[in-house]
């Protein structure tokens, strides 16, 4: 298949449903050879290209439903611009969500977990709220701007992009939307909570309060929960522009765990982490309880280095696997 072709057909069929895709290009295919003469010359395929016209108009034609709120030569744009402001304007209402709600609630003698589960129906009704307003105007400014008969410039078939490699286990947009969106209110929840020290809080016998961390540990917690925010958004969002597992995506992935892991290994061995009444604490039930002689500070430490190791493992030969699942698989 001539080389323009090919980029041609790949062009309409990434814009319909997976399932209809190998069907349309074949009849798409044997349509464009019609056209054209016997040995025919890259003149000829442009002329035929250029007679079936713009990718996007011929890929609604194909398109068993149509979709009309947004005229057809808008509404790859549409969706992509939707597809980007739609997380980012959910992500800045959740972090407005949490830091007015924190000045609500801070007076307010609510249980710690109740607390919790509030902030986060906030957050979320606050991240719908903000998805909402953002897929309406940018849904208005489309809609009137195809009502106003807006006009890109004319397509050439010079415009036609390269085919996508589609190897690759697929990664669900949906998760990992939701992924982003998640990391952005727990990062936020978690930074408001450290700051907040009555947040960390253990309940002893006879309601006795004992701080979790130390003071001085709980501050200097703050900056590695933001860069590990940070670098956790950065790998989702390499997630949704590939969309598909791969060899970088997989390096990537797998290097931030092993990050994640190592400064939470190191953070779990601050000599400080934990209270002195917390430490106080766990000696006296290790005592109190000599069936399980071990529960102590260090001990639980210990414990949490494990389950993260085996957490982080997992993680990394998950993807490995998906990568390697993809790189087996034919196009």
């Amino acid at each position: 298949m001539n080389e323009m072709m090919e980029r041609y057909i790949y062009d309409v069929t990434r814009r319909l449903p997976e399932k209809e895709r190998g069907e349309v290009g074949r009849e798409l295919e044997a349509g464009i050879n019609d056209m054209l003469p016997d040995n025919p010359g890259e003149q000829d395929v442009i002329a035929a290209l250029t007679t079936l016209g713009e990718p996007r108009i011929l890929a609604e034609r194909y398109r068993q439903k149509a979709r009309y709120l947004i005229s057809p030569a808008m509404f790859d744009p549409y969706i992509s611009v939707l597809k980007v402001v739609a997380p980012v304007v959910a992500g800045v209402f959740i972090v407005l969500a949490l830091l007015t709600g924190e000045r609500t609630m801070g007076s307010v003698p609510y249980a710690h977990f109740q607390r919790v589960v509030q902030i986060f129906a906030q957050a979320t009704e606050a991240a719908l709220a903000g998805a909402m307003q953002a897929a309406f105007w940018v849904t208005l400014v489309f809609a009137i701007a195809g009502r106003r008969g807006y006009k890109a410039k004319p397509w050439t078939v010079a415009d036609l992009p390269r085919p996508r490699d589609q190897k690759g286990v697929k990664i669900p947009r949906s998760s990992t939307v939701t992924g982003l969106i998640l990391t952005v209110f727990f990062t936020g929840l978690i930074v408001i909570m450290l700051l907040r020290d009555e947040w960390f809080l253990v309940f002893a016998n006879n309601s006795e309060i004992i701080p979790l961390f130390s003071p001085a540990a709980r501050l200097r917690l703050i900056p590695f929960i933001i860069i590990q925010g940070s670098l956790s958004f950065a790998v989702s969002a390499l997630k949704l522009y590939w969309a598909r597992w791969n060899l970088p995506l997989c390096i990537v992935n797998a290097a931030y765990t092993a990050f994640w892991l190592g400064v939470t290994v190191h953070i779990l061995h601050w000599p400080d982490l934990f209270s002195a009444e917390m430490i106080a604490f766990t000696d006296t039930l290790a005592g109190r309880l000599n069936t399980v002689p071990h529960i102590t500070a260090e001990g639980i430490k210990t414990g949490f280095a494990v389950l993260l190791a085996a957490a982080a493992a997992i993680e990394i030969g998950t993807s490995a696997w998906k990568t390697w699942k993809g790189m087996r698989t034919p196009a």
